[in-house]
């Protein structure tokens, strides 16, 4: 992920994370608890201890920052190179103090067992427990991509049923409509529809990205909508085309055998102006015709050419 400085995911993390002073103490819990919960790891020995590993030297510098302001403690911060690939940093949070207090009071473990969060969830922790987990586990889909999606993961199918079942009764019925699928031993939480990915973002404080999201969501919509209109000018356009082929077919056949002289009044007027103009619809016949004083409509030019379709079907038996 660092790697790509340009993915939306981590522009969405990293505006996340730059709010910090705008966090109230409850929603910072909430964030803490989720990150910690989803990618940290607790070792009994030597000592007892909470890892916390990322790719991502902004999310480890907010979480350092939350852990020690609200707790008081000081985790060492170190990082590593990555051998492979890109050859990334990656960044190493380790805290040693006061750590059965913070698990307990997070809601994570208590008596060296997980246990289910209730105040997390409550609506002061909320939205800040779905910032961490958008920060531990969310992928969001670049709006100019082709498809559209936002996913959280969890590694616990019970956490992921509550938290879905909170997500989907947010503020009001069908606002947000989250679905849950079983994914390489992950269960993931995840959205389809453009328009509820934008009050996601919104929901967890991402303004400036749902902006761009929608902007660019508009802008693709946009340019979608215009082809999709030339598509169909085009197939209209040729459609047109192969009926004036066929209409100017049976008009020169039956020329050949009964002469021009068989195409008398509004028919003649009809068949003079498709072979003049053999690319057009039968409403612009109709129009040509209404301006040289000769009204007839749409329906009646269509009318006229099924009759000569008709007459000339017969000399081709």
């Amino acid at each position: 992920m660092e790697a790509n400085k340009l993915t939306f995911s981590k522009k969405v993390k990293d505006e996340l994370v730059s709010n910090i002073e705008n966090y109230t103490l409850e929603e910072k819990k909430g964030i803490l608890s989720a990150y910690i919960r989803n990618v940290g790891s607790i070792s009994i020995l030597p000592n007892k201890s909470l890892r916390l590993v990322s790719s991502s030297a902004n999310i480890s510098k907010f979480i350092f920052s939350l852990l020690k302001d609200i707790y008081s403690v000081n985790p060492s911060f170190t990082y590593t190179k990555q051998l492979r690939l890109a050859k990334n940093l990656i960044y190493h949070l380790e805290v040693n103090e006061k750590l059965t207090f913070i698990l307990e009071d997070l809601e994570i473990y208590k008596d060296l067992e997980i246990i289910n969060p209730v105040k997390m969830l409550d609506e002061k922790h909320f939205k800040g427990y779905i910032i961490g987990l958008v920060l531990a586990s969310g992928q969001i889909s670049n709006p100019k991509g082709k498809t559209y999606y936002c996913e959280l993961s969890f590694n616990e199918e019970r956490l992921a049923k509550l938290i879905l079942n909170k997500l989907n009764h947010f503020k009001k019925l069908d606002t947000m409509t989250f679905k849950m699928i079983l994914r390489r031993n992950k269960y993931v939480l995840y959205l389809k529809r453009s328009d509820q990915i934008s009050i996601f973002l919104s929901f967890i404080g991402a303004i400036e990205m749902m902006y761009e999201f929608e902007n660019s969501r508009l802008e693709k919509d946009y340019f979608n909508n215009e082809n999709r209109l030339i598509i169909c000018a085009t197939a209209n356009y040729n459609r047109c085309l192969l009926t004036g082929e066929n209409n100017i077919k049976d008009i020169n056949l039956l020329t050949k055998y009964y002469g021009k002289d068989y195409f008398k009044g509004k028919v003649k007027w009809v068949v003079d102006t498709r072979l003049a103009n053999p690319d057009a619809s039968y409403q612009d016949i109709s129009d040509i015709l209404s301006n040289k004083q000769c009204y007839i409509s749409k329906s009646g030019v269509a009318r006229i050419f099924k009759q000569l379709s008709n007459s000339a079907s017969k000399l081709k038996k």
